[in-house]
């Protein structure tokens, strides 16, 4: 056996020793990276996911807003209508969370939720965590949040962006009194919403369940882990290996040819089987018995 008879001071214990030990460590640290690269990689790509739907929504609002909306106004201003709001295509929110709805039939682990303080819709009022993601844009000014929030003992990851009304944003968001009728018979609004022009009122948020991804993560990361960590244990077994075959066992055979020298017995020629350094070692051992054994039939 390779670690057998294995002794403190030997060349054996010596080299092996440490080889197995960075072997391990080594398969060891780069399993534990491959575990976190995996997860890390798994919440980017979730991310990134996560941004695409949100460029998607925030495009759609765009589009409203810029072109759909004003075209609609024209239209309305010139008579060939008998609404005043309509709001499947004049009121962005309702435009994106209506195709967001179709969007999410097919990819049900996204959520979006448009959420705002004073909202026209009751159901878009925040809830404690949804506030606090509201709160860090308008004290921060900065223009996206991310992060894994718990939500009904569940946790998810979240990607969010700052609701910023313009002035259009007031034909359904300011006053009552100038709320268009469709809109108001609708919502039925009890209040004036007063939304501030320039000011963060609320936010789009899209998010997934956490614990599936990281789930998943963890298991490939697991594998890829152990599949390392045995790349690296089978590298250290070949060197042992290797060392044991070449250069340990042939230089224990030496030793015993030595042992059995000092004996006396010198009639067994050294097997010679290789020009390395270790065949040439068994070269000097051969040379040695021949002299000794001339030296003793000498004195026969």
């Amino acid at each position: 056996m390779m670690f057998k008879n294995l002794k403190p001071n030997s060349i054996k214990t010596k080299v092996a020793l440490p080889i197995a030990v960075v072997g391990v460590l080594s398969g060891v640290l780069v399993g534990y990276y491959t575990y976190r690269m995996e997860i890390d990689n798994a919440i980017r790509t979730s991310e990134q996911q996560i941004k695409t739907a949100l460029t998607f929504s925030k495009a759609s609002r765009e589009y409203v807003r810029n072109t759909l909306r004003p075209k609609i106004n024209e239209l309305l201003a010139s008579g060939c209508s008998k609404e005043d709001f309509i709001l499947e295509g004049q009121s962005s929110s309702f435009f994106t969370a209506s195709i967001f709805k179709k969007v999410n039939e097919e990819l049900p682990d996204f959520q979006l939720r448009q959420v705002a303080y004073n909202p026209l819709n009751p159901k878009d009022e925040p809830d404690e965590t949804e506030a606090k993601i509201i709160a860090f844009f308008r004290s921060t000014g900065i223009k996206e949040h991310k992060g894994i929030l718990e939500k009904n003992n569940k946790r998810y990851f979240n990607y969010a962006l700052p609701v910023i009304p313009d002035t259009s944003c007031l034909v359904c968001h300011g006053r009552i009194e100038a709320m268009p009728k469709t809109v108001y018979a609708l919502y039925k609004p009890a209040k004036d919403l007063n939304w501030e022009v320039g000011k963060v009122q609320g936010a789009v948020i899209v998010s997934i369940p956490f614990e599936e991804i990281i789930l998943k993560a963890q298991l490939n990361g697991l594998v890829k882990a152990l599949m390392a960590f045995g790349l690296f244990l089978v590298i250290v077994l070949f060197i042992l290996l290797a060392l044991d075959r070449m250069v340990f066992k042939p230089i224990e055979k030496l030793e015993k040819l030595a042992e059995e020298i000092a004996k006396g017995n010198v009639d067994k020629p050294v097997d010679i089987t290789s020009d390395d350094e270790i065949g040439k070692l068994a070269q000097a051992f051969e040379r040695m018995r021949v002299s000794i054994k001339k030296v003793m039939d000498l004195l026969k």
